[in-house]
């Protein structure tokens, strides 16, 4: 089956940040083997985690140099002999832990990130396994299906995936408005929980698009007893699921119900401690890592159904400017997950 024999493509070759990175153009694709497609990338988009990679802050060193970014989106333009999942033309999205098809993480499968130590997804064509795939729902565009793997699938896991699921009249906090947070505001929503959400400025624009996209009370997380705000918000029992991305464990502990969870998720980033004293938090603690493939199907079929759009910021970046889509993901001021257009579609 025919298909390009070279691609070009965005490498990290030093932690220089956003100057890191290096375009090469005509790099010669690897042979298809058997279970393997041929993907051709329309849309990617960024994760916090990729500019600490950048610097050299992510959790984990990453192996220099390396293909970034772990997100996208795109076309089987050709097939292995053995292929059975996809055929050419299916609309696929890559998987954030290749190996982790269903059940518990594994310390193999939390080894298999794109982007980090093994070579990501900015660029034009990747040869990837057909296990590593997800079909994308159909209601989404390429820019948009390209914000699920990573944002998306993690505030699924956060919500529906732990010892009990969010149900209707639930109560849901969200901290900030990055790509996770404003996810779960969405599929909160979606089954009938009430969202609160903290920034951290109130009576600006910030504010009036989460309560737009369906927070009922936004806080601000300036305020030095926002955790007793969420408790007074509810009447008293405080949120049933929280979004820890904030790394504030004192204020998250005040603001969590009898035994509701917390989902601790995201890297290094945060301002706050972000040690839980278990002995006074009456509630059950999960550290999440996005989820599996089975969870990102399911969260698929979810979206379909309830019309769910993923928020795009509004200024999508050319292949050519991915410096600066990087740049502008550091500055924290977009609105939405910042996508890198890879191929017209």
């Amino acid at each position: 089956m025919s298909y390009p024999s070279t691609s070009s493509q965005w490498v990290l070759e030093s932690f220089a940040g956003s100057s890191g990175l290096k375009l090469q153009q005509n790099v010669p694709l690897p042979a298809m083997g058997p279970n393997d497609v041929v993907l051709k990338v329309y849309a990617a988009s960024l994760n916090s985690r990729d500019n600490q990679i950048t610097n050299n802050k992510y959790i984990s060193e990453p192996s220099l140099p390396v293909v970034p970014m772990s997100d996208c989106a795109g076309t089987i333009i050709a097939t292995g002999t053995y292929v059975k999942r996809f055929q050419v033309g299916s609309r696929c999205a890559t998987t954030f832990h290749r190996k982790w098809l269903s059940g518990r993480l594994t310390a193999i499968s939390q080894a298999s990130q794109l982007g980090a130590k093994e070579d990501g997804v900015l660029r034009q064509y990747i040869v990837l396994h057909e296990d590593e795939l997800v079909a994308l729902p159909s209601s989404l565009s390429f820019a948009e299906a390209s914000t699920l793997p990573c944002a998306a699938l993690t505030a699924w896991n956060a919500l529906f995936c732990g010892s009990r699921s969010c149900k209707p009249g639930d109560v849901v906090l969200v901290q900030g408005s990055g790509g996770v947070s404003l996810f779960a505001i969405q599929f909160a929503r979606a089954v009938g929980a009430a969202v609160i959400a903290t920034t951290r400025d109130l009576g600006g624009e910030r504010e009036e698009k989460l309560k737009a996209l369906g927070a009922s009370t936004v806080l601000s997380y300036r305020d030095e007893d926002w955790g007793s705000q969420v408790k007074a918000a509810t009447g008293g029992p405080g949120a049933d699921f929280i979004i820890e991305v904030s790394g504030s464990g004192n204020q998250t502990s005040k603001a969590v119900a009898f035994n509701g969870q917390i989902a601790v998720i995201g890297g290094l980033g945060g301002g706050g401690s972000a040690i839980f004293d278990m002995r006074v938090t009456p509630a059950e603690l999960r550290r999440i890592f996005t989820g599996s493939r089975e969870q990102f199907e399911e969260m698929n079929r979810a979206i379909e159904v309830n019309g769910i759009r993923p928020v795009v910021d509004s200024k999508v970046w050319r292949f050519e400017e991915a410096r600066e889509a990087f740049d502008h993901a550091a500055t924290g001021k977009m609105w939405g997950k910042v996508v890198i257009q890879v191929a017209e579609e």
